[in-house]
């Protein structure tokens, strides 16, 4: 990984026109001015840590997430001690080759468990979380029920802090909505994002950038040391922000030029979905 070689794409822009060209009317994105925060009341090093992935990923022995997912609220609780060569990837709405080669690139299981065993946290959670991926567009739902039934599950867990990793493009305002409720249910959160504008316009309480493709949102595939780096500076958000609505920029980003993954090609296509 290296310093910035484009700026970060403007998703909101280039998605707006994308489907305007195909006849839709502009798409009423959340755009909040503020945010909750709830100060970590132990240092990063005593907290048991959780992650939520939005990526389409599901272990083997479970049924496949719906590709072209659309309003679908499933959310897989998955033991932390899964072998990272145990999962499958079901979703159109991202390039996950380098997340089939590498879960960690999208879903870092075994960075986090690494982590754990350098003291940087406490302890990793008994489950982590898969699930809001997709086109979600009920969003009242999501704040009202989804989220909050979420935040009581990790809860449970005895969870201090989540980390929320989106993958496509509307994941990022579904993943800041949930991290917002769970904020305000008490549960620290820091979210990784691949869409600066769209995570901007969410206002989750803690938003890193990196300047990645969607999909890889931890870097690229078999780089552990960059993919722990990645991470651990992630978290290390939870320590650092004292205003909710903070996006820090990462000093990470991808090596080559890389553009929006755009799989609805005519307005037949969309209206499929």
């Amino acid at each position: 990984m290296q310093q910035a070689t484009m700026p970060p794409l403007a998703y909101v822009d280039q998605l707006n026109a994308r489907y305007q060209a195909l006849g839709f009317p502009p798409y009423d994105w959340t755009v909040n001015d503020t945010a909750p925060l709830t100060p970590l009341a132990k240092s990063l090093a005593e907290c048991r840590v959780s992650l939520l992935t939005t990526g389409g990923i599901s272990r083997v022995d479970a049924p496949p997430f719906d590709a072209d997912a659309r309003n679908d609220l499933r959310l897989d609780a998955i033991p932390s001690n899964t072998p990272a060569d145990r999962f499958q990837i079901n979703d159109n709405y991202y390039d996950h080759r380098d997340a089939g080669r590498d879960i960690n690139c999208q879903f870092p299981l075994e960075r986090l468990h690494e982590l754990a065993a350098a003291g940087v946290i406490g302890s990793v959670a008994p489950r982590l979380w898969s699930g809001f991926m997709g086109r979600i567009y009920i969003r009242n739902e999501v704040c009202e029920v989804a989220a909050p039934a979420f935040a009581r599950e990790l809860a449970a867990d005895g969870v201090d802090v989540l980390v929320l990793i989106p993958a496509c493009p509307l994941d990022h305002q579904t993943a800041g909505l949930v991290a917002r409720v769970v904020e305000e249910h008490g549960i620290v959160t820091t979210l990784l994002s691949t869409g600066r504008d769209l995570s901007w316009n969410v206002r989750a309480p803690r938003t890193a950038f990196v300047n990645h493709p969607m999909g890889n949102a931890l870097g690229a595939p078999c780089d552990a040391d960059g993919q722990r780096a990645v991470l651990a500076a992630t978290l290390a958000l939870a320590e650092s922000v004292t205003a909710g609505g903070t996006l820090v920029d990462l000093p990470y980003a991808w090596p080559t030029p890389f553009a929006m993954h755009f799989p609805m090609k005519s307005r037949e296509d969309q209206l499929k979905k």
